[in-house]
């Protein structure tokens, strides 16, 4: 589902600079499952572990989430992706929250996508075809590095104690993200990525 956000692009493809960034090691969807202890161990290695004051701040190390290329500039690009994604869960205290990394391979990212606006939900879609609502709780203007031809946002998506129960028991099939410009799905390849991270984080307790 795409609303406006395929309109924008077509008016900007002739501007559009795109450049895969090459760091991104990919993998086999199908090689993740619950019974693959290597895909959980890579999932849940952990980034930091300390205290904020009076609070335990426990981050996981981000991983790779999805990738997507918009259907109007996938045959400019070959086989490189307009935007590749990672994510990780963090926990401050008793707070879970799901960071998302959406970088964007054009330095014209903003034109198309605006910001990722504070209060702005996700939809998740769980593979036993249910779903969540997570909300973002600070904005993302974007940031451009003009010089690799990329915009990176950060959305940071609280997640309450049911949404974490329903996460916890499935993967996740695709997001919907809304964007300031306009609404856009994308389907997760790492779908047992957050499942793992609120696992892991149950078992440190």
């Amino acid at each position: 589902m795409i609303i406006r956000l395929g309109f924008l692009i077509l008016c900007f493809l002739s501007a559009l600079s795109v450049s895969a960034q090459g760091g991104l090691t990919w993998f086999e969807a199908s090689s993740y499952d619950e019974n693959n202890s290597r895909a959980y161990s890579l999932d849940c290695t952990i980034e930091k572990d300390e205290l904020q004051g009076s609070l335990r701040k426990i981050e996981f190390k981000p991983r790779q989430f999805f990738v997507y290329t918009h259907p109007q500039v996938r045959k400019y690009m070959s086989d490189e992706y307009l935007m590749e994604s990672t994510a990780y869960v963090n926990k401050v205290g008793d707070n879970k929250f799901l960071i998302i990394q959406y970088k964007i391979n054009s330095d014209k990212a903003k034109i198309n996508y605006g910001n990722l606006e504070k209060g702005g939900r996700i939809k998740v879609d769980l593979i036993n075809k249910d779903h969540v609502y997570l909300e973002n709780i600070e904005r993302s203007r974007g940031k451009v590095r003009k010089s690799d031809k990329m915009t990176t946002y950060i959305g940071t998506y609280a997640i309450s104690k049911d949404n974490a129960n329903m996460l916890k028991k499935h993967g996740i099939d695709k997001i919907t993200v809304l964007w300031e410009e306009g609404v856009e799905e994308y389907e997760v390849q790492n779908v047992d990525l957050v499942r793992n991270q609120l696992h892991h984080l149950e078992r440190m307790q």
